[in-house]
Parts: structure tokens; sequence; C-alpha cells
């Protein structure tokens, strides 16, 4: 059984380490304690909630919290508390003050709403900052309740404390003005400078949501800024637009109702294409049906001739070197939009800062340099061996370096490239190699100057390879075989004519080969390129013949390759037949001939494929 002690009887060392002004709470404080801890009956949670009148400020927390954490389960005994709070907010402590707002705000009880609300107000002009904080903090949980007939009220308080003097209070103003009203932007231009001023003083956190506030206020104001980025990858000039440099100004509050929520839509589909990518974003058919119609009404204005687009750019440029990551990738996505293309490289250095020093932000940062360098590859084009992978990057982090690589690549940095995507197919993780041979296609595919140099690394590899592996027995090597031949593929694509000898390699080696997506694209280049040159064609019949004897061995996808190789092939025998049925020329009789065997051939093997196929699954 065990026994209470007192702090008297704790020992020597315990209560000689505690500080001497710590405040011990008293017998009815730790009673207090006990009961908020512990609720055993209805009878215990009343004396509880009567704790609420406490002078103690440690007892009158702790039943805040017992009422905050009940208040859903026992909303009777919150509501007798109701007087208390209303009684605590005029109390001359402002920790009192705040506590019992935020415990108020907290109850979230539909029936006390309205008191909620008039303590909001009041708060919300109350002397101390942290009280107007709590008011601040407190208008969301407001806004949950879905008071639609108190909507309007919410919203001027949320005027009144983006207006506050405190940097503090203005964050905090900010969240709320998101989740309560994020497109009710009379309400930021009342104080629009101001915020600006502030912006760099107002804690971290608060300065993202305040960015994003700004920047969503400046489009829906004034448009895009013309000669930006955005405005080129979005729309032309219109002539309703801006004349001269000279912004036309309008009113916010005298708006119509469609001409604001226009404004609106476009902040926000502006702000879903940076944050999703121009490649992505202007790929959606809803997008490319309106985008062009809307931009054509749209305003824009000029970065050097606006006052309000200058203020905004000019309080975050120090922010492009603050602390904290998520402050510089929203600094940078402010100059991403707002500035003119020749002063975008602003925000290249910080960012390659933040990549080099923060390992916990590495891979959000390379997501938005993936962005920029799609839309702008020179931007980071002399910076790309920022971008060369080391061993303690993750697999995400590679695979994003890589693709930002093949994105900023020129003619004077693809060697040097060339040869770190080398040493990347020697690595162990072979799902990463796999992605250095795919990278290695994507290059050769923009710099076509280069092509013949990547197919011969490829090649080089494809018989090393050959020659050191079975690729059937590891899955992991098989997958850089199929790429490798993948890359080929995509080589061959762009120039088929001088590459018929790869082809013609690829498929003598096809006997050599037995992975089936490997074996299948092999097959896919012999049908697709048939008829190309002299040889290829003289090829077909003993290709397609050994392929025929080995179709019931062969894999499902290998099978549906020669199943396609083969009415590709007969297509081009039938037309062959057809052209020179006509033409009397004796020196191509031998191969219509060829073409002629060819079709036997082809007979057989679609017996083979309707058998196997249809009745003996793989």
């Amino acid at each position: 059984m065990t026994t209470q002690r007192t702090l008297t009887s704790l020992p020597c060392s315990i209560a000689s380490s505690t500080p001497r002004n710590v405040k011990l709470l008293n017998v009815s404080s730790l009673s207090s304690l006990k009961a908020s801890m512990f609720p055993i009956s209805s009878l215990r949670e009343l004396q509880v909630v009567k704790n609420v009148a406490s002078q103690s400020l440690e007892v009158k927390k702790l039943v805040y919290l017992y009422l905050l954490h009940y208040a859903e389960k026992r909303p009777n005994e919150a509501l007798l508390s109701i007087n208390s709070f209303q009684k605590d907010l005029g109390d001359t402590n402002p920790l009192v003050r705040a506590w019992a707002l935020r415990t108020m705000a907290g109850i979230r009880l539909h029936v006390i709403a309205p008191l909620v609300l008039v303590a909001v107000g009041k708060c919300a002009r109350d002397p101390s900052v942290y009280v107007r904080k709590c008011a601040a903090n407190a208008l969301p949980k407001l806004h949950d309740l879905q008071l639609e007939e108190h909507s309007s009220t919410i919203e001027e308080i949320v005027g009144i404390l983006l207006s506050d003097h405190s940097p503090g209070v203005v964050g905090a103003a900010a969240a709320a003005f998101n989740s309560v009203c994020p497109n009710n932007y009379s309400l930021v231009g009342r104080s629009y400078k101001r915020l600006c001023e502030v912006l760099p003083d107002v804690e971290e956190w608060g300065q993202i949501v305040l960015i994003g506030i700004l920047l969503r206020y400046a489009i829906a104001r004034h448009g895009l800024v013309k000669k930006s980025i955005m405005f080129s990858l979005h729309g032309k000039e219109s002539p309703q637009s801006e004349k001269d440099g000279l912004d036309v100004e309008f009113s916010l509050e005298k708006d119509s109702s469609m001409d604001l929520k226009f404004n609106s839509e476009m902040a926000s589909m502006v702000s879903r294409c940076y944050i999703e990518g121009p490649d992505e974003y202007l790929s959606r058919s809803s997008y490319t049906n309106r985008i062009f119609s809307e931009f054509h009404n749209a305003k824009f204005t000029s970065g050097k001739s606006n006052d309000d687009v200058k203020i905004l750019l000019q309080c975050t440029l120090p922010l492009l070197w603050s602390n904290n990551s998520a402050v510089v990738l929203a600094a940078a996505g402010v100059h991403w939009i707002m500035v003119p293309c020749e002063d975008v490289k602003r925000i290249v250095k910080p960012l390659l800062f933040l990549l080099r020093s923060s390992s916990t932000s590495k891979y959000v940062v390379l997501c938005n340099i993936q962005v920029f360098a799609k839309a702008m590859p020179s931007l980071f084009a002399p910076h790309f061996e920022d971008f060369f992978i080391i061993s303690s990057d993750s697999y995400q982090i590679k695979a994003l370096k890589l693709e930002i690589l093949c994105t900023i690549a020129t003619e004077s940095s693809i060697s040097s490239i060339f040869k770190e995507f080398q040493d990347y197919i020697q690595d162990p993780d072979r799902s990463f190699a796999a992605d250095a041979v795919a990278a290695i296609g994507l290059c050769a595919q923009k710099l076509p100057k280069m092509a013949i140099t990547f197919l011969e690394g490829l090649l080089a590899l494809t018989r090393q390879e050959l020659l050191t592996t079975e690729f059937g027995s590891i899955e992991g090597e098989a997958g850089v075989l199929v790429q490798v031949l993948t890359s080929i593929k995509s080589i061959i694509k762009q120039d088929p004519p001088n590459h018929e000898k790869v082809v013609i390699q690829l498929v003598r080696s096809l006997d050599s080969i037995k992975v089936p997506a490997a074996r299948a694209i092999i097959i896919w280049m012999m049908g697709e390129y048939n008829n190309l040159g002299e040889i290829i064609p003289r090829m077909v019949t003993t290709v397609l013949q050994y392929l025929a004897w080995s179709f019931s061995s062969e894999a499902l996808e290998t099978k549906l390759q020669i199943l396609n190789t083969t009415f590709k092939v007969c297509q081009i025998a039938v037309l062959v037949l057809l052209k020179w049925g006509k033409i009397n020329c004796c020196g191509m009789l031998w191969k219509v001939n060829h073409y002629i065997i060819s079709l036997y051939i082809l007979y057989y093997v679609f017996l083979f494929g309707i058998f196997y196929l249809g009745f003996l699954p793989n």
C-alpha cells in the first residue's frame, strides 16, 4: 500500500535542487490539481469548474486546460464557467485575459459563439500585444463554427488586426486571413504598404503566410509584370493592359463581384502554376481551353514604375538570406513571379547557398529549383557542378538532381556531365544506375550533336554488361539493360538512317539477351525499321524464322512485340508486292522472293500467336 509523500519528506538532494524563486503550490492547489487530472464524479467536476474563480494563476490555468479537454463531453460544466471567463476578460493581468479568450474560443460550442465573437472583438483592441495575438488565433476557430450571419463581423476584426502596429499580431492576423477570407483583398489594400514595411520584423512562420498574401494581392490588384517569367509563360499583352508603363488604378471596394472573382482566380492560377511547375500545369486541357481568352482581358503592369510591386520586391529582398529555408523559398517565389527576366538571377545564389547549407530542406529546395530550371534553364546552367550527386544523398534527391542536370545541360557543360553520368552507372544502387542511363538518353534528345557520343557509350555499356553479367538472374541489372536499350531507341528515333548499323548490331545480339523487356525493345526496333537500308530487309526473314521457333518459350510482352513486328513487316511486304508487281525489273525479283517467303513465315507466326496467347497463357 502506497503512502503520500509531502515535500518535506523528499530527499535532501531533490529539495536542495529546487530553485528558490519557484512558487510552490499550496495544499488547496494540489487538491485542485488532483481533481482536474482525475475527474471521478459530477460533484467533483463541479468543484473543478468552481476553481476557475481562484486567485491562483496555476489553479486557474489548470482549470482552463480541463475545460478545453472536456468541453465537448461535458458542455454543461463548460457553460457554468462562461461568467467567470467574461469576468477574467477584464482582469488587469494580460495573461489572464489571454487565457480566458483562448479557452472560450477553444470550447467551440455554438451556444456561446456570439459571446466569443464579442470577446474577440474586445480583445482585438486590447492594449496588450499578447492578448491581441490570441484574438487573431481565435478567429479561425470561430470561422470553423460556420457562423454565416457573423461572417462580416469576423472579417472586420481580421482587417483591424492586419493593420496592427505589432509584428507579432500581424503574423497571427495573416494566418487568420488565410483561414477566414483569403480572397477579400480589400482588407489587405487598406494597409498594404504598412504590411510590406513590417514584413521583415514578423516571426518567420508568419512571414511565409504574409508573403503569400501580399503576392496574391499584388497579382489581383495589378496583374502580371511585363517581361516576367510568368508573363512569358501565360499570355500576351492585351490592348486593355497597361500602356507606356502606367498602371491603371482601380479600387477593390468598388469593383464588381465578377471582376474581383476574376482577379482572385488569376492570382490563385499563377500560384498553382508556380507550385506545380509550368510543364504540368500548362499541359492540362482545362487550362489550355481557357487560358488565352482569360489572359487576353487581364491586366499587366511594370515592375519598375509600379510602387506596390517595387515595395513588395524591396521588402522581400533581404528575406532571400533568411535563416529559415521556407522564408527563403517564399521570397524567391515572389521574385520569380514579379521581376523581369533579367533580374531573376538574384534568386540563384540564395537558393544554392540554401542547398549546400541545409540538409533537412534539400529535397524541397531541389523541387523549387527544378521548377525554375524547367522554365529558364540558363539560370542555373553555369552552376551545374552544384547538382553533382554525393554519396550521402537519398534516392529521391539523386533523381531530382539527375533531372535538373538534364534540364540545364549545355554544349559547354555536357562533357563534364556525361563523365558524371558514367560514374553514376557504376553505382551499387542499380535503380539509380538505370536512372542515370535514362538521363543520358534525355541529354541526347536535348543536344543532338552529342547523340553519337552518347550512343557509343551506351553500346559499350551493353557489350560490357552482356559479357560480365547474366541479366536474367539479377532484377536490378535487368532494369539497367532495359533502360540502356530504351535510351538507344530514343536516340535512333531522332535520325534512323544514320543509325542503321546500330539496329543491325542489336538484332544480332538478340540471341544473347534473355531479359523479356529488353528482347521486346529490340524486336520492336526490328519491326519499326524493317525497311531501313539494304541489310535489314535481308535479315527480316531469318529473324522472323528465329522468333517463330522460339515463340512458345517467350514471355507475354515479347510475344506481343513479335506479333506487332510481324504485322508491320506484312504491311511493307504487301505494299512492295503491289508496287513491284507492275514493274518489269528482273534485278529486283530476288527481293520479291524474300518477301514471299516471309509471308509464309508470317502465316505460321500468326498461328503460333493465336494458339499460345489464346490457349496457353504464359
